[in-house]
């Protein structure tokens, strides 16, 4: 906890809600905040705001499953056919890589609003 304050986090009122667990929470300089022994926490006024969370949080798992499976296609197919590439494929698999980085800083930025 002391590391945290060090560091420029603020200590907040609440405690972290997970069971067992009675201390407090920070708020980061990133506006994250997080349980120095649990790690990031969220903290919803409303069931909607709590579903809103939940959806991000899936589709950001989905994403990074798919960009890492992305990135070994494009290893794999590197390794096994570099010769006889066509590189309109590539440029195929990195327009996915850009598009997954694009949703994912879109995601990220209405997590700190």
């Amino acid at each position: 906890m002391a590391e945290l304050l060090r560091s420029g986090a603020v200590m907040l009122p609440q405690k972290c809600p997970a069971k067992d667990c009675s201390l407090p929470l920070f708020k980061l300089k990133s506006g994250e905040i997080i349980c120095p022994l649990h790690g990031r926490v969220y903290l919803v006024s409303s069931d909607e705001e709590a579903r809103e969370i939940v959806s991000r949080l899936s589709v950001s798992s989905i994403l990074d499953k798919l960009e890492k499976r992305v990135i070994e296609i494009l290893g794999k197919t590197l390794d096994d056919r570099m010769g006889e590439m066509d590189y309109r494929d590539i440029i195929g698999w990195l327009e996915v890589l850009e598009r997954i980085t694009r949703i994912k800083k879109e995601l990220e930025s209405k997590e700190t609003r």
